[in-house]
């Protein structure tokens, strides 16, 4: 089985947060925004261990740890030894799912709750129940449940004991129609927690360095000591492992005496100890009885087990100095635990164990160089086959354009609540692949590190990247994109410009966006305005008007050429409407009648040489400052979408810069402007005053 949902509520700065895992989980965020937090609940919802008043948000209220298990089966419950708390448990099973609750009540206890289906009325519920017959003997409990449950003196004579009354009480409930049953947390119908843990998978957590020293220690109950058992577990079978455990059963039998049962249920003592041990025995017992003349005395050795050996394992570590490992730096002891991983992962397509892990892994990037991270990521998503894997991480090294069945987690913290608490945003690519091309172009561009930013500038190519990058300087000397930690995203033409955009917002960054001026021409529809969509597309129609108006004033003609066309013939939309034209052609050809909306679509089909004499009207200096233009550009800014009055960047270079290719001319306009100054950078109408295009940009990219 495997998590499927977790919900979290008032666990430290998780005041309240909802998440849906998947195999390999990428939890991500700045320092101290709840990450570890996340990792933590998860092992206290499996081990139950003790918190502290520290732990509680809100310390008025009690903490809540829901896990919701998919694909429950056969083996799962048969990890439940006794049959009877087996079967209790599979009556709470729905599709193939289960729900915990570890509730950690205000003493500071903890009790683990089911979540499952229950009687509506009160006198159906165990606890009521429970409190009404405590105390009573079988006359009361008669007419209790005479009172009660409206039953007859037949059925109720044969009722004397409490068990009796729960057991008639659980038939009553069996006939209950559906409508008087709800959903809610329950005590778990076995009773106990420790009936059900068995079926949880095993933690292994992997903390932080400043948490890491007690966790290389390799004794069972520490997750490296857990780590070293699961690979010691693959050599019980060897037939080596056999014979030493045969072994040491004979090395029982010369230490100890033994009982053999015989067939006939009678025990026989057999006492096949050494010699000298027997002398020993009889030696102190003679000196003892001079004491204690009627006592008998025996000397019992502890039954050695291999388990016991490799309890107290130790690694040695070698270099140029022979320690164990608790001697070794920080770097050495995580990449230890690397080498371990590394082992297991390999031994898995060997031997599938029935048991289940859980690996909670905090920054497992420190101390690695970047081509280690990347190898510790792919040992880490080969893990996540059989078992769930949850890691904290800084690095984008963790991210992979191949992932299939991750989910990305973000927590950050929201200071608009009092005290201030942590949040999480998640793509989760099983359940939505609807991001997944945008994360797949960010990683091939090794533009991941804007996972980690509050801001992020998309543009559309390499010039505007080096150009923006090297102006911002000159602008203001504060302005500093990699101090600011605000990366500038290629997005490859800005018809991707809606895919990052919504990508990057899922995700809670505020997004700027540069632009060139023909997506006022084109892609304009491709844009993400969310309530001011109506307003800007009254804005832009203004303004094709306008220009539509100036072509006829000015005799502006299309420059159609061959390779236009066969350009938009390429285009599946153009496409599907020259098909419709053939279609309208032949209704005219029929002497069939031809609507207003059919000649419409006529229209339409040739659109493209429409846009194209506006391409040009927007390239004259008579449309610079087009009132109608200049309007939608500014409406365009307030919203972080910021069109190039001009064209494109290289309208803004100095004059002189030349270049062999669009990077190189970039650079050359910088190494001028640094000669000289950037008083040549052109104005645009904002506010009713004119202001330097460029410095309201950046301004609104640093405030």
């Amino acid at each position: 089985m495997k998590i499927s949902n977790i919900h979290i509520e008032n666990f430290r700065g998780l005041k309240e947060i909802n998440l849906t895992p998947s195999q390999m989980n990428c939890v991500i965020g700045e320092n101290n925004a709840g990450k570890s937090t996340a990792l933590l609940a998860i092992n206290l919802f499996l081990k139950g261990t003790k918190i502290s008043e520290s732990d509680y948000y809100d310390k008025s209220k009690e903490i809540f740890i829901d896990i919701t298990f998919n694909d429950v089966n056969e083996n799962d419950l048969n990890k439940i030894s006794d049959e009877e708390n087996r079967s209790r448990i599979q009556k709470i099973i729905g599709n193939n799912q289960l729900k915990f609750r570890r509730k950690y009540k205000l003493d500071l206890s903890s009790d683990l709750l089911c979540y499952k289906k229950i009687p509506i009325n009160i006198i159906y519920k165990a606890d009521w129940i429970s409190n009404q017959l405590k105390g009573k003997k079988a006359p009361e409990i008669k007419i209790f449940m005479r009172d009660t449950y409206q039953l007859s003196q037949d059925v109720v004579s044969s009722i004397s004991s409490q068990t009796a009354a729960k057991e008639k009480i659980d038939e009553l409930i069996e006939q209950l129609p559906s409508n008087e049953f709800c959903y809610d947390w329950e005590n778990l119908p076995t009773g106990f927690s420790n009936t059900v843990i068995p079926m949880f998978p095993e933690p292994i957590y992997i903390p932080a360095v400043k948490d890491f020293s007690d966790e290389t220690k390799t004794k069972e109950s520490t997750s490296f000591g857990k780590l070293i058992k699961i690979l010691f577990t693959q050599i019980e079978e060897s037939p080596e492992f056999i014979e030493i455990k045969n072994s040491f059963e004979k090395l029982n039998k010369m230490l100890n005496r033994q009982i053999i049962k015989g067939e006939d249920g009678t025990e026989q003592l057999i006492d096949d100890r050494l010699d000298s041990l027997k002398s020993l025995e009889l030696e102190i017992e003679k000196v003892f009885q001079e004491s204690f003349s009627q006592i008998k005395l025996e000397l019992q050795i502890p039954n050695p087990e291999v388990k016991q050996i490799f309890n107290s394992t130790q690694i040695l570590i070698d270099d140029g100095i022979k320690t164990t490992i608790d001697y070794k730096g920080d770097g050495v002891k995580r990449t230890l635990v690397f080498s371990i991983l590394r082992t297991y992962v390999e031994k898995l397509n060997c031997n599938k164990k029935n048991t289940d892990y859980i690996f909670l892994f905090e920054e497992p990037e420190l101390y690695l160089h970047p081509n280690g991270q990347r190898i510790l990521y792919n040992v880490l998503e080969k893990l996540s086959l059989k078992d769930q894997v949850f890691v904290t991480t800084h690095s984008p090294n963790f991210f992979s354009a191949t992932a299939k069945e991750t989910c990305f987690i973000k927590i950050y913290k929201d200071f608009s609540s009092s005290p201030p608490c942590s949040k999480a945003k998640e793509i989760n690519f099983v359940i939505n692949s609807t991001y997944k091309d945008a994360f797949q172009i960010i990683c091939y561009e090794n533009s991941t590190p804007a996972f980690f930013s509050k801001k992020v500038l998309l543009v559309e190519g390499d010039s505007d990247l080096i150009f923006l990058k090297g102006l911002s300087r000159f602008i203001n000397e504060s302005y500093c994109f990699e101090k600011t930690n605000i990366p500038i995203i290629r997005i490859q033409g800005k018809m991707n410009t809606k895919r990052f955009y919504d990508f990057y917002k899922h995700f809670d960054i505020e997004v700027f966006t540069l632009l060139d001026l023909d997506i006022l021409i084109d892609g304009f529809e491709k844009l993400e305005f969310g309530t001011e969509s109506s307003e800007l597309n009254a804005l832009r129609q203004n303004l094709l008007i306008k220009l539509d108006q100036f072509c006829e004033e000015q005799g502006i003609s299309s420059k159609i050429n061959g390779k236009i066309i066969s350009e938009q013939a390429k285009k599946i939309s153009w496409q599907d409407k020259y098909k419709r034209l053939k279609e309208l052609a032949n209704k005219v050809r029929n002497r069939e009648e031809v609507s207003d909306d059919e000649l419409k679509e006529i229209d339409e089909l040739f659109e493209f040489e429409t846009n194209n004499k506006r391409r040009e009207a927007l390239k004259l200096s008579e449309t610079f400052y087009l009132e109608e233009k200049v309007k939608l550009i500014n409406r365009l800014y307030d919203l972080g979408y910021f069109v190039l009055n001009l064209g494109a960047i290289e309208a803004y270079y100095p004059e002189q810069t030349s270049g062999e290719d669009k990077p190189s001319k970039a650079l050359n306009a910088l190494e001028i402007i640094e000669k000289q100054n950037i008083s040549y950078l052109p104005k645009i109408p904002y506010q009713q005053t004119d202001q330097c295009e460029l410095s309201l940009i950046m301004n609104k990219i640093f405030s």
